[in-house]
């Protein structure tokens, strides 16, 4: 194997042109190396061979390219293989156009390959096609972006390769190959992460076109070696994604990718000797189901709340295709069901990524946070996402329809993100200070894989606003409590509860409003806007807004696609004023997801929810009707709720309590700031029962995981542990008991 190795580092050092003297070189050392391999047993059957082939050739014909668009892409090409509309002297990071004349390429190969097309195998569309093929060859094309270098065009070059191999001369196709062949394992983006699997899969394209089995082989094994849990780049430990190592979640991004490649490669390579193990086919299921699926609502849309610079592309559809949850149903009967039918009842908090889930059959809710542990946010790379300062600060978004929030971006206020508490800038720091490092390690949640709380310590680093704000998920409504808001900015300072787009009237307090309005209410009030509702209990002013709002894509990316041209969107946003210089300010209201009208005027005359704490101390919530209680402590102390439950605790920590006709049913317990080894708190009952636990927290990987404990049936003083969710248990390491063991706990009376 050494000498193929040796001769994809000539690929990479050399240029198209000398493409052809280095495989020269290298074919003698290419047939020994042939021979020792298929003496291993690495070779492959022709037959398996061209069947990978074959799914790929299909996959890549199976949508039919516009014969108009054809005619035009002929028709408009220079003499000399160009496309006037293309800039081709920009080769920068923002710009490089030149990715159309890759796109016109690939779209002539398909025409030309596609069974009975008007263009199949058309002379004039084959001359058209090596004109700017040639064109190509010959300029070689870089970016100033590595990732077109080594990603994006190698991977344009590889499948045009795969189609129009047999109408290419050798020149041709050697020239081709040195372009593809860029994207290959000793290059600079060949790291861990989202990017590596996607240029293993362009290399496994490329040994295809070259027909070398052991290269190919090569290629399956290394993306097959990609799919592990780290604390390094990759699948983290609570099944979310990260690119980076700087603690900020690329989950439905390079995650996605990540997934997607390999669900794709596995599909193409099933049932044959190629085919990836089951090991790393289940690993993937786990991760798409526990990590992916978790931050989609209904499992079919992207929550912009896991979100990074990517929010300032714009978005040709809310809806996304499943299609690699398809693929991997297809490989693989592990959770097929799951696969084929999205779990709409769950919550689920990401301890390594400060991000919180939560999934009903009428809505998706979620809360984006950061602490000492990482950035606030994703680097500006490109020149992309340039206002998302705040865009981490406690941000909830609301999901009924997966469109609220669709291309509404360039017309934002970007100082009003859902969710957040933030100082309302006269202006925003340039985009080059905009990543931080989180102050705080008081930041995490708690979860039973059902319902869950989070909690954020906020201290700013671009405004040094100080707040606790928690979130406390329940089925048909979302509390959300804030304390000690503290700031000494001269501009005021506001709570965002939603800025989304407008969609039908807005009501306040029973009376609708239509049109564009603009207002200051005095709380307390409901409000519904969209079938969601907003309940305000403090006495605050609010701000509400519903009417025009303009802006421009250029605004947020300097990409070529983003213009100046303005962009006006009707936007409501409604958000509580906490003026300027406040002093252990606070808010709660709740939020009312799929609730009408006459749904938010009920629940605000009868609220099954008690706000029994919203103190910088403590901050609690009661649920009577589901028999939840909440309570987030930030420093040791003690809670009374309704129903007679009382709790102290020793350390700050995060608690869900449930009970029931028959009592206590559970208790789940977690430590924000992943440090402690365990909690001491005392529960009393309204039966008579006083018992102090001492528990032992998840530690390693696990630290920040929540701490479920159930009560042992007619032993009302004595608990067990329960198994966490799905993604830890599936690790086999690092957890507190074995997976789905359950041990007694000691109780000090």
């Amino acid at each position: 194997m050494w000498n193929v190795t040796f001769m994809r580092i000539a690929y990479c050092k050399t240029g198209a042109t000398d493409w052809l003297a280095t495989r020269k070189r290298s074919l003698h050392m290419v047939a020994c190396v042939a021979l020792l391999v298929i003496s291993r047993g690495y070779a492959q059957p022709a037959a398996d061979f061209e069947i990978i082939r074959g799914r790929l050739r299909t996959d890549l014909l199976h949508m039919p390219v516009s014969t108009e668009h054809t005619k035009q892409i002929m028709a408009k090409m220079a003499p000399d293989g160009t496309w006037p509309s293309i800039d081709y002297k920009d080769t920068s990071r923002t710009g490089f156009e030149h990715r159309t004349h890759l796109a016109n390429l690939l779209t002539m190969a398909k025409a030309y390959n596609q069974a009975d097309g008007i263009f199949t195998h058309n002379i004039e569309l084959l001359t058209t096609f090596k004109a700017a093929f040639h064109h190509w060859l010959q300029k070689d094309y870089r970016c100033e972006n590595w990732w077109w270098n080594e990603i994006g065009t190698p991977n344009a070059m590889a499948n045009i390769l795969l189609l129009m191999r047999d109408d290419l001369d050798a020149d041709e196709l050697a020239a081709g190959l040195a372009i593809a062949s860029r994207s290959n394992f000793d290059a600079f983006g060949a790291r861990p992460g989202g990017d590596f699997i996607k240029m293993a899969a362009i290399n496994a394209v490329t040994e295809l076109v070259r027909q070398d089995t052991a290269a190919f082989a090569r290629a399956i094994k290394t993306m097959a070696d990609q799919i592990y849990v780290t604390e390094d780049r990759g699948i983290k430990p609570d099944m979310s994604f990260h690119h980076r190592t700087d603690g900020v979640p690329s989950t439905l991004s390079y995650g996605r990718q990540y997934a997607s490649s390999f669900a794709y490669w596995a599909d193409l390579v099933r049932g044959t000797r190629f085919a990836f193990e089951p090991r790393a086919i289940a690993l993937v299921i786990d991760y798409y189901l526990d990590g992916i699926r978790k931050a989609m609502p209904f499992g079919r849309f992207d929550d912009p709340g896991i979100k990074n610079r990517d929010v300032s592309r714009k978005s040709s559809a809310g809806y996304r295709g499943d299609d690699t949850a398809e693929q991997l149903a297809r490989i693989s009967d592990y959770r097929k069901d799951e696969l084929e039918h999205p779990d709409l009842r769950s919550n689920q908090y990401f301890w390594y990524s400060h991000y919180h889930s939560h999934q009903r059959p009428t809505y998706f809710a979620s809360v984006r946070m950061y602490s000492n542990r990482s950035n606030n946010i994703e680097s500006p790379y490109n020149e992309e996402g340039l206002k998302n300062h705040f865009y981490a600060e406690g941000s909830q978004f609301i999901s009924r329809t997966g469109r609220e929030y669709l291309n509404i971006y360039p017309s934002w206020d970007w100082r009003k993100i859902p969710g957040t508490t933030v100082v309302q800038v006269d202006t925003f720091p340039h985009w080059d200070s905009l990543v931080k490092k989180g102050t705080t390690a008081f930041v995490g949640g708690v979860s039973d894989g059902e319902y869950g709380a989070a909690t954020f310590d906020l201290l700013s680093p671009h405004s040094g606003l100080k707040a606790h704000k928690s979130w406390f998920f329940f089925d048909d409504e979302i509390v959300c409590l804030g304390a000690g808001i503290t700031s000494t900015a001269k501009q005021p300072v506001m709570t965002t509860l939603n800025q989304s787009l407008s969609n039908g009237p807005v009501w306040v307090n029973g009376q609708r409003e239509t049109g564009e309005k603009e207002q200051q209410i005095q709380g307390p009030v409901w409000i519904n806007h969209d079938s969601t509702g907003y309940i305000v209990l403090n006495a605050n002013p609010i701000w509400l807004r519903q009417g025009k709002s303009t802006g421009t894509w250029r605004s947020i990316s300097h990409q070529d696609h983003a213009t100046d041209d303005p962009i006006t969107q009707n936007i409501f946003t409604l958000a509580i004023d906490h003026g300027i210089h406040p002093t252990n300010a606070t808010y709660a209201y709740i939020v009312l997801p799929a609730a009408s009208e006459s749904q938010t005027r009920i629940y605000a005359r009868q609220q099954p929810t008690e706000v029994v704490s919203n103190t910088r101390k403590l901050q609690a919530v009661s649920n009577r009707q589901l028999g939840i209680h909440y309570a987030v402590f930030y420093e040791p102390g003690k809670v009374a709720f309704p129903g007679g439950v009382r709790l102290e605790t020793q350390e700050p920590a995060l608690f869900m309590i449930k009970s029931g006709e028959k009592g206590l049913e559970g208790i789940t317990v977690a430590d924000p700031t992943r440090k402690l080894a365990e909690i001491t708190f005392r529960l009393q009952l309204a039966t008579g029962v006083d018992t102090t636990l001492t528990v032992q927290l998840p530690r390693g990987t696990l630290a920040g995981k929540s701490l479920r404990l159930g009560t042992v049936p007619k032993i009302a003083d004595t608990f067990l542990v329960q198994p966490g969710t799905l993604a830890a248990q599936r690790l086999h390491r690092a957890a507190p008991f074995p997976p789905g063991d359950r041990k007694l706990l000691l109780v000090n009376k």
